[in-house]
């Protein structure tokens, strides 16, 4: 979804976050002694490919809780460009993006934050990211 990645349209930089790539990182595998736990994040979690912005588009949630995601990206442009790491929670079909604030390699500052639903296997997911170039972009894919 975010993600962090600027784009060039017809030589109008637009931001939108894009998601760069992520390995899925996996603890070990223990089994809860509560049965009650949910585990909704991993119906989140994987590599989701569809369009943001008008364009195709892929990144990688990645599983740190039964409730938390991470993605991967940088923020900025050219050569102020620096890695990032978003955080999501979920709760149900729920995704958010709460308000986070990022600095690119020129100080430059990027504030991001949004949400969205899953649908059977199809994830709708809206971000917003305000700094010195703004823009809103949703994406919409399947795992």
């Amino acid at each position: 979804m975010i993600h962090f990645q600027q784009k060039r349209n017809s030589g109008i930089l637009a931001t939108c976050f894009l998601a760069l790539t992520a390995m899925v990182a996996l603890s070990g595998c223990t089994k809860s002694s509560d049965s009650s736990a949910t585990d909704e994040a991993s119906k989140f979690a994987g590599t989701w490919t569809g369009t943001s912005c008008g364009s195709p588009s892929t990144f990688t949630l990645t599983k740190t809780s039964s409730t938390s995601l991470t993605t991967s990206g940088s923020v900025g442009v050219s050569t102020c460009l620096k890695a990032a790491q978003l955080n999501h929670t979920v709760s149900g079909n729920v995704i958010t993006v709460p308000v986070q604030t990022f600095a690119d390699n020129c100080g430059n500052t990027y504030t991001i934050s949004g949400g969205g639903t899953l649908s059977g296997n199809t994830l709708t997911l809206t971000e917003t990211v305000v700094g010195p170039v703004s823009a809103t972009c949703t994406f919409v894919g399947t795992k």
